[in-house]
């Protein structure tokens, strides 16, 4: 189910084509099941932004999208070796280091600059997020809202975590429903 209305999801795809990489959590690919692709009419062709997943332990599930459509390469990036001899063509598995668990981000970083990626979408989410916003290592910020009240006990994201990594509000924009922030 969406939550953001088409015009909202329009910007996303906008943002989407203009990026070298796309990059998600792991936890977002088992949850969601994203395509990472970019899509619509107006967006014209082009190379499709490589997707990155994060995935210290190798939890991306064989039978998702990104790991079967063949859509745009794939990178999984892993704290070990994984067999990945029946992996897809579209599909590369890098082993990155870890410090107390994690991948530092910069490392990450430093992986996605030595294939020649300059831009990297971050999507989420956000333990990612986070992450990205912790190490410094965010330009700007796109956060769209929607008017969908969500039950459970999600992770909510504040904004507050932006004015903490020393980002602010430039702007703010009403799309349809959603309002969308721009932030730098």
């Amino acid at each position: 189910q969406r939550f953001s209305c088409e015009d909202s999801l329009e910007l996303v795809h906008q943002l989407r084509a203009e990026s070298m990489a796309i990059l998600v959590g792991v936890d977002t690919v088992v949850r969601d099941n994203p395509s990472l692709t970019v899509r619509g009419p107006d967006i014209g062709p082009r190379n499709p932004p490589v997707r990155v997943v994060v995935d210290p332990n190798g939890r991306t599930p064989a039978d998702c999208k990104l790991m079967t459509d063949g859509q745009a390469p794939t990178i999984l990036i892993q704290i070990q070796e994984i067999d990945d001899s029946r992996d897809a063509a579209h599909v590369e598995r890098a082993v990155l280091s870890a410090e107390d668990g994690e991948i530092p981000v910069t490392r990450i970083l430093d992986f996605l600059g030595d294939r020649g990626i300059q831009s990297l979408l971050v999507e989420g989410g956000p333990n990612t997020w986070r992450r990205f916003l912790k190490e410094k290592m965010v330009d700007y910020a796109h956060i769209c809202c929607s008017p969908v009240e969500l039950n459970g006990t999600g992770n909510i994201f504040d904004t507050t975590e932006l004015e903490e990594a020393g980002l602010s509000k430039n702007r703010e924009l009403i799309i349809d429903v959603d309002t969308v922030s721009h932030w730098s």
